[in-house]
């Protein structure tokens, strides 16, 4: 059974405008980058980092750190792989769901619309 592991590294929270509010409309882009720190038999190391700005731009919320996979060769590459186009690896979504709840304070501290935990669900502009 594949095993993953986040540690976030790095957050950076800015408010954008001083029109933001806790009540207005959440519509959030993504911007994601992966990358493979290192790869054993049954290990793969990713660093990631999400980034998410509020359209109109009200609050920019970033998420920097280190994926560690644990599992068989299948497993991994299982993980890794988006199974379908305009979806994301399911990898991705693990990483999202791990640094929600951290997110979702980050916004309510800066007083600004909270993302939603089905982002990458319903998102069409996640990169990898």
């Amino acid at each position: 059974m594949l095993e993953v592991n986040v540690l976030v590294e790095r957050v950076d929270a800015t408010r954008l405008s001083d029109k933001a509010n806790e009540n207005s409309p959440s519509n959030y882009s993504v911007n994601v980058s992966m990358a493979e720190r290192d790869r054993g038999p049954e290990l793969l190391v990713l660093s990631f980092t999400l980034e998410l700005t509020d359209q109109p731009q009200l609050a920019r919320l970033a998420v920097s750190g280190i994926a560690t996979l644990l599992g068989t060769k299948d497993e991994i590459q299982s993980a890794i792989t988006a199974p379908e186009d305009k979806v994301p690896p399911p990898i991705l979504t693990t990483i999202y769901e791990r640094i929600f709840g951290l997110v979702y304070l980050l916004a309510g501290s800066l007083r600004v619309p909270h993302p939603l935990p089905t982002l990458l669900k319903t998102s069409g502009s996640t990169k990898k």
